[in-house]
């Protein structure tokens, strides 16, 4: 009689072990598809977003943009990576085998997915934006002419403004009235067009 009880235990112990075993992953399979939707859902959207942004540069609808365009689309995407990782890491992988002047929405969709989601290329917080205005803004006026700034963009060592990109940057940053560039208003602008993408 003792060994069927002790036997009727150990049969217990292990029923409610493997009732046990069976629940954990049964609530961590549930988690994992939830974890798996949300990832779904935001890869939908953002390729939506990606596929937004190339439209307004794939004019002609021929499902491939000039390479010159591809900073734009990124910048509009969020993501801002610096002139040397575009030209010496990004751009190559866009490119097929055969180097052209153009990439495909597919390349740019896969790269820019990636790009997105590891956030490796966010830009600066608004504190350190403001931060690099003042350094230019030696009086304290909260603003510096527009003259001063294209000569600074056109000038840098690192990543020089080409004419096409001062003129975009002209358009939103430089308050047509006076003729300056008021940084907190400029920065405020930037940083909230980076909250809704």
């Amino acid at each position: 009689e003792n060994t069927t009880e002790k036997r009727r235990e150990v049969g217990k112990v292990f029923q409610k072990r493997a009732a046990l075993e069976t629940q954990a992953p049964s609530g961590t399979v549930q988690m994992a598809s939830q974890q798996q939707k949300e990832e779904q859902e935001w890869e939908n959207t953002t390729e939506k977003r990606i596929q937004g942004a190339f439209k307004l540069f794939d004019k002609e609808n021929k499902g491939v943009v000039n390479q010159e365009e591809v900073p734009y689309i990124m910048r509009y995407l969020g993501v801002y990576p610096s002139e040397e990782a575009l030209v010496k890491e990004i751009l190559p992988e866009m490119q097929d085998d055969e180097p052209t002047a153009f990439v495909t929405y597919q390349k740019l969709k896969v790269v820019l997915l990636r790009l997105m989601k590891t956030r490796e290329w966010e830009p600066d917080p608004e504190d350190v934006l403001l931060q690099a205005f003042r350094t230019l803004d030696k009086e304290n006026k909260g603003y510096i002419e527009w003259d001063k700034m294209k000569e600074i963009l056109t000038t840098t060592d690192s990543a020089p403004f080409r004419e096409k990109e001062c003129e975009q940057f002209q358009r939103v940053a430089v308050d047509m009235d006076s003729g300056h560039v008021f940084y907190e208003d400029y920065v405020a602008l930037v940083c909230a067009g980076n909250e809704q993408s």
